[in-house]
């Protein structure tokens, strides 16, 4: 991981590095260009200046006595750079020394040109005093700043890199803590960009698998618990019979034969609902009436509820047509009517209410008390979950896996289950499925 923060601080501080001097680099040829063009300038000025002069002086004309050497006799004195021609062009005084192109001034009198003042572009000239103060201390100005904006940049490219690896290197380490079974480890993400995200669903993820350790555990513990039940009440039964304590009886084989098909059914169960947690439980889905098919159920559990004493009442809505697999419907509509007929106080009342509301088929089945305390509801459908009630609980036969299965039924159908509270005084169970198009 440092090697990570090192790589990005070499890359943002060569980049830094880079800008800054291109930065310097482009004003120093643009300070270096606006020298040239003030000295430029001012040299124009100059010449402007020179040529108004030598009309003023020199009015008339520009033809002067030659001294013996040839130089001419009482002629303007101009500084060693400009020259001066006369109105045909002919150069009277002096030679332009320099270098780039020439500068020509008309030297005019009332209107007229009389002449011509001549000067290159950059004559040779030692440098002036004040010109050369004001470059060097530009020149300095420059290097500071540009040591200064290096600096700076150094500076921020650390903390950039540090500010962007910092939350990389905890979920690092947060990735590793849960690869080794640690899940409560939680990043203090405060930040709001794609880092802050990312963060974010790392410790959703650290919660998820938190939660699934602790339904793993809760899990195994509770079919452990199933599972060691009915196989003590056979070990102990069968111990009897074999120490000669019980006589063998067909009442006790009868007794043995029940939990045999009680713990058969806690394994089927099981194996049920992990295909269907896998999402590999196997459906062959085919158009049919489900109105037939929770006429069947009804049949079936109608001698439970008369045992019971129990009230029925089966409004029914008229055909229900479905997509579906005609076994796994069966198996949730018995999970559905058994735990209701096992969970309803005898002498009770429940309701079955089949209908098509819009695109949707609806079964409601109530019962009456006991009822089911509302923070107990959400869970009525986690794995060997049982209400803690006088009635509901595992006295009855119930192993706490028929409605979790249900509900994966219903869903794999596209449909769904919930369980709410009963105006009967018991529990409501509603079934939610897509109506199959005409």
């Amino acid at each position: 991981m440092h090697r990570i923060q090192t790589r990005l601080f070499l890359v943002l501080a060569s980049t830094g590095f880079l800008l800054v001097l291109a930065a310097a680099l482009a004003y120093q040829l643009s300070f270096h260009q606006a020298m040239v063009d003030y000295l430029t300038e001012r040299e124009r000025l100059r010449l402007e200046e020179y040529a108004e002069r030598l009309a003023e002086r020199y009015p008339d004309h520009w033809s002067f006595a030659l001294d013996r050497r040839g130089h001419p006799r009482h002629a303007p004195r101009l500084p060693r750079h400009m020259a001066l021609e006369d109105d045909g062009g002919q150069v009277r005084i002096g030679t332009p020394r320099g270098h780039g192109p020439l500068h020509r001034i008309p030297i005019q009198r009332d209107g007229q040109r009389i002449g011509m003042l001549v000067s290159p572009l950059r004559p040779d000239l030692p440098p002036d005093a004040v010109d050369q103060t004001f470059e060097t201390r530009q020149l300095r100005t420059l290097m500071l700043t540009t040591a200064i904006a290096l600096l700076v940049a150094l500076l921020g490219s650390w903390r950039l890199a540090r500010y962007l690896v910092r939350p990389i290197t905890a979920m690092t380490d947060a990735a590793r803590r849960m690869a080794n079974g640690d899940y409560q480890q939680r990043l203090p993400m405060a930040r709001r960009d794609e880092l802050g995200v990312l963060g974010a669903d790392i410790n959703h993820l650290a919660q998820s698998l938190e939660l699934a350790a602790r339904a793993r555990d809760r899990w195994l513990a509770d079919v452990s618990h199933e599972l060691r039940t009915p196989l003590a009440i056979l070990q102990g039964e069968l111990e009897a019979l074999i120490d000669g304590i019980r006589p063998l009886e067909p009442a006790r084989l009868e007794s043995l034969h029940q939990e045999i098909l009680h713990l058969r059914r806690l394994i089927d169960d099981l194996h049920d609902l992990a295909l269907a947690d896998a999402g590999t439980l196997r459906y062959r889905m085919d158009s049919l009436d489900l109105r037939a098919l929770v006429q069947e159920q009804w049949s079936l559990f109608l001698p439970g509820y008369q045992e019971r004493q129990i009230v029925t009442d089966w409004r029914d809505g008229g055909p229900l047509p479905v997509r579906g697999d005609a076994t796994r419907l069966r198996q949730l509509l018995a999970n559905l009517l058994s735990n209701s007929v096992k969970y309803t106080d005898p002498d009770g009342r429940a309701e079955l209410v089949t209908r098509v509301s819009g695109e949707q088929l609806v079964i409601t089945l109530d019962d009456s008390a006991p009822g089911v305390e509302d923070d107990a509801l959400a869970r009525l459908f986690d794995h060997l979950y049982r209400a803690e009630s006088a009635s509901r609980n595992r006295e009855l036969g119930g192993s706490g896996l028929g409605l979790a299965l249900a509900r994966r039924i219903a869903e794999a159908h596209g449909g769904r289950l919930e369980a709410s509270a009963s105006a009967l005084g018991g529990l409501r169970l509603t079934l939610t499925l897509p109506r199959l198009a005409a």
